[in-house]
């Protein structure tokens, strides 16, 4: 494709994919939820919880077998394309003009995934907002709504998907980063052990009764953000892919794995980035597992809303952590509730969500 046919104003941009908005994508990838790749996606997010690890721990749980975790979703699809480029051939958007980043999703869970299940997603292109943001500039919020199906036709779960498109500032983002005061400096905290070593509910119902407003949930600690950790979200949650020469060159790097976060000058250069960074769906799996490890087996992931609001860079020491917030109850459900947030060395939110889980009462 020529260079004339690049799109290289953020205006253009918005003028194109206007006209995509409410086309349904082609592309419809799927991924069977075997044993093996339920494995998978949990040793990409760093989540041990033996409902969808351990057979015989499933097996005695009300589902009677392994289930997968609900963000399983991003092991099918992160579900990026259309808010990235809506129906717009992607050869015409490079990052060498046009950055972009992940800004947040808004998620259903309709229905467990069971273990076998082959789950399907379509994407359909939303609406693009212009916003102006002080370090950035101009900003198009792209949407896209994805919708996942099992191979009975059924709706698993939707994710409204937000990506945020802007004009290549030819800097590095700055944000805090420095530790806070007291803390006698950065400390690496290794992320494997803490995968290891974290207490959660399990098979102990937690009765909605129970449950206070303004009780805090156990806080998540996810550890030092390191290539290890962005190595195994890629390949065990997204897999394995090979990388065109033709992509290398139009994108300028010669390693494009992880979509250019392992390229550390490309990741400057391109993404506006200080250095290699996460995937934004990778902080939306923490803010799931800290809501699932609280709730237990017996609980239910309703929905997820979560806003990615600052990068998280290699080295970046991160926790996450939750309290409820509301308590009601809906037909014949028990709802809680729940705030989350993950944060960085500093103190600083990286990253926001709420989420509704549906409790068992001890009425039932």
């Amino acid at each position: 494709m020529a260079d004339g046919d690049l799109i290289t104003t953020i205006d253009e941009f918005q003028d194109e994919y206007r006209k995509t908005i409410g086309q349904t994508l082609p592309h419809r990838p799927s991924k069977q939820a075997n044993i093996d790749n339920v494995r998978r996606f949990g040793d990409g997010v760093g989540d041990y919880n033996p409902l969808w690890r351990d057979e015989e721990h499933a097996a005695a749980s009300r589902f009677g077998m392994i289930t997968a975790p609900p963000p399983f979703l991003f092991g099918v699809t992160l579900g990026v394309v259309a808010g990235e480029t809506g129906g717009i051939d992607r050869r015409r958007v490079s990052t060498e003009y046009l950055p972009v980043n992940y800004a947040g999703a808004e998620i259903e869970f309709v229905r467990p995934i069971w273990r076998d299940d082959t789950i399907t997603a379509s994407e359909t292109v939303g609406e693009t907002i212009r916003k102006t943001s002080r370090r950035i500039g101009a900003i198009n919020f792209n949407t896209g709504f994805v919708t996942f199906t099992n191979q009975r036709k059924e709706v698993v779960a939707t994710i409204k998907t937000t990506m945020a498109r802007y004009q290549n500032m030819g800097h590095t983002l700055e944000y805090d980063r420095a530790p806070k005061e007291g803390d006698g400096g950065s400390v690496v905290e290794p992320a494997d052990p803490l995968v290891w070593e974290r207490e959660r509910r399990g098979a102990e119902t937690r009765y909605w009764e129970d449950v206070a407003v303004g009780d805090a949930l156990p806080s998540l600690k996810k550890g030092t953000y390191s290539v290890t950790e962005l190595f195994l979200f890629t390949h065990g949650v997204l897999g394995t892919g090979r990388t065109s020469r033709t992509a290398l060159e139009a994108e300028g790097s010669a390693d494009l794995g992880g979509g250019g976060r392992f390229d550390e000058e490309h990741a400057r250069k391109r993404r506006n980035m200080p250095g290699q960074f996460d995937f934004g769906p990778q902080r939306v799996c923490w803010l799931s597992q800290i809501v699932t490890d609280w709730m237990g087996d017996d609980g239910t992931l309703k929905s997820l809303s979560a806003q990615v609001r600052h990068p998280n860079v290699v080295g970046d020491t991160n926790t996450v952590h939750g309290e409820v917030t509301g308590k009601s109850i809906a037909g014949n459900e028990h709802l809680v509730e729940v705030q989350i947030r993950n944060v960085n060395q500093s103190g600083l939110p990286t990253a926001l969500g709420s989420a509704t889980v549906a409790l068992r009462s001890r009425d039932d």
